[in-house]
């Protein structure tokens, strides 16, 4: 007779019945409530051979057990909650490659975690020469992918354009000739555009994100120029041109804790301007100013969570509200893959930094405990494999028990590294915030799914084909 234990799952309760979620699968099932009964009268049950269990509740268990929600009992191994597993970067093919085009800014952003762009370093610009060489060199690493994804990056990558040019020419010709899929994207902060590269961008359909942080006294106290005075009129000037050009542009927000009860109202001032997308990041804790209180992650929480509901609304009458977080999220629960790394960083995703080095990430770049070789000897595997195993260490025992692991994976590793080694913080400070977030998200999901027609799910399904 087969014993069965069950794996490690959450309920959530719904006013139909209950959502189950598969810890270590990222499976989500959407349980009536008679379902939701039979579980909650067996799942104590442990082991459990179904043999035992009477007709009226065995094919309910049985359905558990197709899912991997009750999972065969090995006589002396009883099954352990599984921390995010340990993946190794070696023959992971490069796929992104950020260029740090210009480490400088003409502006100073209150929260810059870049040191005004410099990364910590002195202001310097990416030569063209090398801008060309390290376009190649994603196409030569990227193995059997068939679309890669140069980024550029700064700073402000508008302040060294002829990198930008001979990067994107570059890219272009040696995805053509190994037939590859190519994304150009560039973000900016929107005060530096010209005839030339406005035609230029359009031309070469680059995707352009532009940074802007709302209404004009809040995002001109977020960004100003660096010899003082706001921003404001200069950005919806570039937006306006981006506009005229045929140009969609994203808005990318970036807000400090005490910031974040206007969410709602950013978020609608930035669609008046006719953006296609707003994503809004929390600014990161560089100074422990900006390290949030708990009261502040609950008006994050509450922001978000307003968007959420519109989002859901304006879904029932078929329209997307292009909120790029809540997108990115049901991407992700709609493809269905369970994590085991919180983002591409050093899994096909690195960032070349002005002097040709390499870095984990973009965030990263500057940091020398995640340097990992450079574009003359190629991407440090060792050094990758260190820096990944550090970054992951600190949360490996406290993801073990968490019911999101597998789809957080431990969190971003610049956070991290801010919060723990330069603040202190213990490790899963940043938690509070992650876990609701991704309820909220499954809850939307699991009721959005209901209707597999509508153009909405069509397009979050295609967000992880892109």
């Amino acid at each position: 007779m087969q014993a069965y234990t069950w794996a490690d799952h959450r309920l959530f309760p719904t006013q139909e019945g209950a959502l189950l979620f598969g810890v270590d699968h990222a499976s989500l099932f959407a349980l009536d409530s008679r379902a939701r009964d039979t579980l909650g009268r067996w799942r104590s049950a442990d082991p459990l051979a179904l043999e035992d269990v009477p007709e009226e509740a065995r094919g309910v268990l049985e359905e558990l057990r197709d899912a991997q929600v009750l999972v065969p009992l090995v006589p002396h191994r009883r099954p352990r909650p599984a921390a995010v597993p340990e993946l190794d970067p070696a023959g992971v093919p490069l796929e992104t490659l950020v260029l740090e085009v210009a480490q400088t800014c003409n502006l100073r952003c209150s929260y810059c975690y870049a040191h005004g762009g410099t990364y910590g370093g002195t202001p310097r610009l990416l030569d063209p020469e090398t801008a060309r060489r390290a376009a190649r060199t994603l196409l030569e690493r990227s193995g059997d992918r068939r679309g890669v994804t140069l980024v550029l990056f700064g700073g402000e990558p508008l302040l060294n354009f002829p990198a930008v040019r001979a990067a994107v020419e570059e890219a272009e010709a040696a995805a053509s000739a190994a037939g590859k899929e190519l994304t150009l994207s560039l973000t900016t902060n929107g005060t530096l555009f010209t005839p030339e590269i406005l035609a230029f961008l359009r031309d070469h359909r680059v995707l352009v994100s532009v940074s802007i942080d709302g209404p004009p006294e809040l995002h001109d106290r977020n960004r100003p120029y660096s010899g003082g005075g706001g921003t404001y009129g200069d950005v919806t000037a570039g937006l306006a041109a981006l506009a005229q050009w045929g140009i969609p542009a994203a808005a990318r927000v970036t807000l400090a804790p005490r910031q974040w009860d206007r969410i709602p109202e950013v978020f609608d001032h930035l669609l008046g301007l006719g953006v296609r997308e707003v994503g809004i990041a929390p600014a990161s804790p560089v100074t422990p100013e900006l390290l949030p209180t708990a009261d502040q992650e609950e008006d994050l929480l509450r922001g978000f969570r307003t968007l959420a509901e519109r989002f859901e609304t304006e879904a029932r009458q078929g329209r997307c509200l292009p909120f790029a977080n809540l997108l990115d999220l049901l991407g992700r629960l709609h493809a269905g893959r369970a994590k085991g790394a919180p983002c591409g960083a050093g899994y096909g995703y690195l960032a070349l930094d002005a002097d040709g080095r390499y870095f984990l990430c973009h965030r990263l770049a500057g940091e020398e405990d995640f340097a990992a070789g450079d574009l003359e000897t190629g991407p440090d595997l060792e050094k990758l494999r260190s820096a990944l195993r550090a970054a992951a260490a600190p949360r490996r025992e406290l993801c073990a028990h968490c019911w999101a692991r597998r789809l957080c994976a431990g969190g971003c590793h610049y956070e991290n590294h801010l919060r723990e080694n330069l603040l202190g913080r213990a490790p899963g400070d940043s938690c509070r915030f992650i876990r609701p977030w991704l309820e909220l998200g499954l809850r939307l999901y699991a009721r959005l799914r209901a209707e597999p027609e509508n153009p909405v799910m069509q397009r979050i399904a295609r967000r992880q084909e892109c």
